[in-house]
């Protein structure tokens, strides 16, 4: 009898997956129809592939973004494109929103009993309103320090969502964050805040739109 096991993945790829996509994260510019992303088959077999859009919020299943195709088969050392398109317009219009883009890669069915690993791969895809396009560039640098009686904060203040890595003081060192405050900033949401009391912030280290790491200096740092 032939087992299949299907294993999440959040990556854009892994050693042990066939299928790939071709970028870390995706961005939709609310001005597009649509947008095109590539699944690569990196191995010498068959394979077939899923693609399809969760909303991260998992309460909130309203149908926003379909893919075409969203079933295919690629064959070895091949790719297949697809297209990511907008069903409905309830995201909000003056900031951006977050969703998961899911490559789950179909193994052909191997002939007696054995085991099939079936990767699953999920990667960020960033809804951008038309209207805050123009000032994504360099935004990270717009974040804002919250001053409160015996506190301070690192606010998100900005419309756009952040993946920051690290936090540095004026001597370019990184500071440390508890957990919670770490993983918040991997998905730094408009509004979201760590607290940075008793520490310099002078710069963060996120991923820019083209999934490359980029340093940002405060306008207005904690000196």
């Amino acid at each position: 009898m032939l087992l299949v096991v299907f294993l999440p993945l959040i990556m854009s790829n892994s050693a042990s997956a066939a299928l790939a996509l071709d970028a870390t994260r995706y961005i939709y510019n609310g001005s597009t129809s649509f947008i095109s992303a590539i699944a690569n088959n990196e191995s010498d077999e068959m394979y077939g592939g899923q693609v399809w859009i969760d909303n991260i919020t998992e309460s909130d299943t309203r149908p926003t973004f379909v893919t075409t195709p969203s079933f295919f088969k690629i064959n070895g050392n091949s790719r297949q494109v697809f297209r990511i398109m907008k069903m409905s317009d309830h995201m909000p219009k003056d900031k951006e929103s977050i969703y998961w883009l899911n490559l789950q890669e179909i193994p052909q069915a191997n002939k007696g009993s054995g085991l099939s690993m079936a990767i699953r791969t999920r990667v960020k895809l960033i809804y951008r309103p038309e209207a805050i396009v123009k000032g994504r560039s360099g935004a990270e640098k717009n974040m804002t320090i919250q001053h409160l009686p015996g506190q301070q904060w690192l606010v998100n203040s900005t419309p756009y969502i952040f993946a920051i890595s690290e936090v540095f003081d004026n001597k370019n060192k990184p500071l440390a964050f508890n957990k919670v405050d770490s993983d918040k900033l991997t998905m730094f949401m408009p509004g979201d805040k760590v607290n940075v009391t008793g520490k310099i912030v002078n710069s963060v280290r996120a991923l820019s739109d083209y999934g490359n790491l980029e340093t940002y200096i405060l306008k207005n740092p904690i000196k």
